[in-house]
């Protein structure tokens, strides 16, 4: 592992120490008060649908699904690593309701934001976010590197995960699910988690062909 790559696995960690600290000792902060009422009062337009649409891939009894089928998918079509690889985004799944109980910072409430669909579990880090970084950010990275996949679902599918990617976040607010700064934990902790499996799966890939 080069020093570039070990300087910034540094950052993140240490983003990530200071970003839960901050959490517990601020559980509602002007800053993310202020983003949720940016992004829950606009008017333009009713983003609701469109809102519980980006969101319902990390939902509890949704978010297995479409990992199952990417499996499947992978599996039929003789790409076994990618379907083995596939599964691993249980893991940073079980890490993050680990990492939440311990930590067990509130959900916005009604008395600060609006707040759209009921849950259960403690906010900090997004569990969607983590879950999307993860399973979406794999996907994207095998439509990068296998040529032999077609270039219409490799677009197609490329295209889809980075927007799922990087709208989870607006998502998660909009609906009151969780503050930005869960959703900052989420992106941080998502990519150091993608990170590892990545270093093990492009590894293994650029071995494989040569």
């Amino acid at each position: 592992m080069n020093k570039r790559l070990i300087a910034f696995y540094a950052l993140i960690v240490v983003s990530i120490i200071g970003l839960t600290i901050f959490v517990e000792n601020f559980p509602i902060s002007n800053f993310d008060l202020d983003i949720t009422r940016a992004i829950q009062e606009q008017r333009a337009w009713d983003p609701t649908l469109l809102m519980r649409f980006i969101s319902i891939f990390g939902d509890p009894i949704f978010a297995p699904f479409p990992v199952i089928i990417a499996f499947l998918l992978f599996f039929l079509t003789h790409r076994r690593r990618e379907a083995r690889f596939t599964l691993t985004v249980i893991l940073p799944d079980l890490c993050n309701f680990l990492i939440k109980m311990l930590i067990h910072r509130p959900r916005p409430t009604l008395e600060v934001a609006k707040v759209l669909s009921k849950f259960t579990e403690t906010g900090f880090p997004s569990g969607h976010v983590v879950h999307y970084v993860v399973f979406f950010g794999f996907l994207l990275t095998v439509m990068i590197v296998d040529k032999t996949i077609s270039s219409f679902w490799r677009i197609f599918v490329g295209i889809l995960s980075t927007f799922l990617i990087f709208t989870v976040s607006i998502s998660r607010i909009y609906l009151g699910a969780h503050w930005a700064t869960d959703v900052i934990g989420g992106y941080l902790f998502g990519f150091v988690y993608l990170g590892i499996i990545l270093r093990f799966y492009l590894k293994n890939h650029k071995s494989r062909h040569r």
